[in-house]
């Protein structure tokens, strides 16, 4: 563990012998990139056969490309955010109270091409931390707080897009226990084949439209273990079952403890066969970078950092914060969503309050109407909105939003045009 011995191969298209004709890649414009726009997050994917039907390689390059296909609105996991810079979005998870892990094609320039081919396929070096805000708003609007970036890392063993896809951001500040608290990258344990993991990101929805919203699939299971996946998947990466498409990329998959497993890279047409970077690869990068991020945000670095351990000791809390606060109910007052409990958002500018999502009236409480709020449908009683002057929105209500805030909106506006402008 820690140690990176992969040796960068040439990845083959595979020929699916249980298809009466050889497979077609389909091939995706990057979601949050234009040809105007060079920046970074270029989303990748790769054309991936699944391994149960047997296959024959033959020479061919993958795609640059990946949301939840498939899956839920998400509300539960504070710890996902999402990561924006001037070329587009991705996903990345907080892993200390400064510390955000993602992907590192999603921090630094490319090819230039959309597609990925193994061996070729090297990644630049990283773009300026000045251009990376980040915010874990389920829904991000006006009113969402954003986080700059101070610092980008990436391993120094390679650039290749496969098996070095990952990639560390030191946050300019702390993100208060109240937004998040940090998830445990499992670094000490691999994935099993068969083991149960979710997916979280924010990115297009399986037709192809950007959703803006942080959504969750869980259930999937892991196809292959690091080492065992054949060609065109490293010894530091692994793959996983489904839901993985545009704007997840850098997102985490998650065991059953909520422990950070991998992070995604790449994956197959109609959000296939996603492969993931392996945590535990990448024990030394980690841990090295937690500890200087610990001692720029002025904290005790978190347990696993000390310990090389995802298991915590006996008492104290994870990711190198305090134990989370208890989340409150609906109805109740809060500065964040964070501080809502599942299911909840806090609606309102300055102190909010914990509301319901709905999709209609039925999902309400008695007296109570499902009425959009700033792009997001909520339960409140009837007439609340205009009570409220109208201008509130679901937020993680703080002064770290203005402006750059207004920029993600922005961002969020050219993923849809081009979105729809790109579909086949």
């Amino acid at each position: 563990m820690g140690r990176v011995s992969s040796s960068t191969t040439r990845a083959s298209r595979v020929k699916s012998r249980c298809e009466p004709r050889a497979m077609q890649p389909h091939f995706f414009r990057p979601r949050l990139r234009s040809q105007a726009l060079a920046g970074a997050a270029v989303l990748l994917a790769a054309a991936l056969s699944l391994a149960a039907c047997g296959s024959e390689p033959a020479e061919t390059r993958v795609r640059a490309q990946h949301p939840i296909a498939g899956g839920t609105l998400d509300l539960s996991h504070h710890n996902v955010f999402l990561l924006a810079s001037h070329g587009g979005l991705c996903t990345a998870t907080l892993i200390a109270p400064n510390l955000l892990l993602t992907a590192r094609h999603c921090v630094s320039p490319g090819t230039g091409d959309d597609h990925v081919l193994c061996g070729d396929s090297v990644l630049g070096e990283p773009f300026p931390a000045a251009q990376f805000k980040a915010t874990n708003d389920p829904q991000p609007n006006k009113g969402s707080i954003v986080f700059g970036a101070t610092e980008v890392r990436v391993p120094g063993e390679g650039g290749d897009t496969c098996g070095y896809d990952i990639a560390l951001v030191i946050l300019s500040e702390n993100v208060p226990t109240s937004v998040s608290t940090p998830a445990v990258p499992r670094i000490d344990r691999d994935v099993t084949p068969g083991e149960q993991y979710t997916a979280v990101g924010y990115g297009v929805n399986a037709d192809g439209n950007a959703s803006g919203r942080r959504m969750q699939l869980s259930g999937l299971s892991i196809a292959c273990q690091p080492g065992s996946c054949g060609e065109g998947v490293e010894s530091t990466e692994f793959r996983g079952e489904t839901g993985i498409c545009s704007g997840d990329s850098g997102g985490p998959a998650l065991d059953a403890e909520g422990k950070v497993v991998g992070v995604v890279s790449r994956g197959g047409p109609d959000c296939s066969t996603p492969v993931y970077g392996t945590v535990t690869a990448w024990q030394d990068f980690i841990v090295q970078t937690a500890t200087d991020a610990a001692r720029i945000g002025g904290y005790d670095a978190p347990f696993w950092v000390t310990t090389r351990e995802s298991d915590p000791p006996s008492q104290g809390g994870a990711g190198g914060a305090p134990e989370e606060a208890p989340r409150v109910g609906e109805g109740a007052t809060c500065r964040s969503s964070g501080e809502c409990q599942d299911g909840l958002v806090c609606f309102g500018s300055g102190t909010g309050v914990c509301r319901a999502t709905c999709a209609s009236t039925a999902d309400c409480s008695s007296g109570q109407v499902c009425e959009d709020a700033g792009g997001a449908s909520l339960c409140a009683a009837p007439g609340a909105g205009e009570e409220d002057g109208g201008g509130c929105s679901v937020s993680a209500a703080s002064s770290h939003g203005g402006s750059l805030a207004a920029v993600l909106l922005g961002w969020f506006a050219l993923v849809r045009r081009r979105s729809r402008r790109f579909r086949r």
